[in-house]
């Protein structure tokens, strides 16, 4: 995980093509399984809002929000992260690029535009460096790897 001042990013290939990785990263059904359980409300239209709840190891469940910033299908999703009732305001970008018809390079950042609360120690980079790490070199390839099978 690369750190800047204000961001994290990570760059990595996983064995899927740009299609699939594209669907996993996208449709609801798959978004459970790895990543979080986003309200019905999820749709890959500019504009939209989103909601998602997800706890945190003390038990406390947050309530997350997101809107559509940007969506070139098979290629970019940029959207917005917050937590309602909190400061700070973030931007998630989920970049494709296709190395041929089995693989897929992720270029992925999140970019902390107004830094969350600093009276909150949930809201700590440290937990974000955490959890982005698990979910991008953990959970999305375990998950793309059972559906290679």
């Amino acid at each position: 995980m690369e750190k800047t001042a204000n961001s994290l990013s990570l760059t990595k290939t996983y064995k899927v093509s740009a299609e699939k990785l594209w669907e996993v990263l996208t449709d609801r059904k798959h978004l459970k399984q790895w990543y979080f359980d986003f309200t019905a409300d999820w749709k890959t239209e500019v504009g939209s809002q989103f909601d998602w709840h997800a706890g945190d190891n003390d038990g406390k469940l947050w309530h997350h929000r997101g809107v559509m910033l940007e969506v070139i299908p098979n290629r970019k999703l940029v959207h917005s992260w917050e937590y309602v009732g909190y400061s700070g305001t973030s931007v998630v970008m989920w970049e494709l690029h296709p190395i041929d018809e089995q693989h897929t390079e992720l270029h992925f950042s999140h970019v902390f535009t107004v830094p969350f609360d600093v009276n909150e120690p949930a809201l700590a980079r440290t937990n974000f460096e955490m959890g982005w790490t698990h979910i991008l070199t953990i959970s999305l390839p375990d998950y793309i790897n059972q559906q290679n099978k």
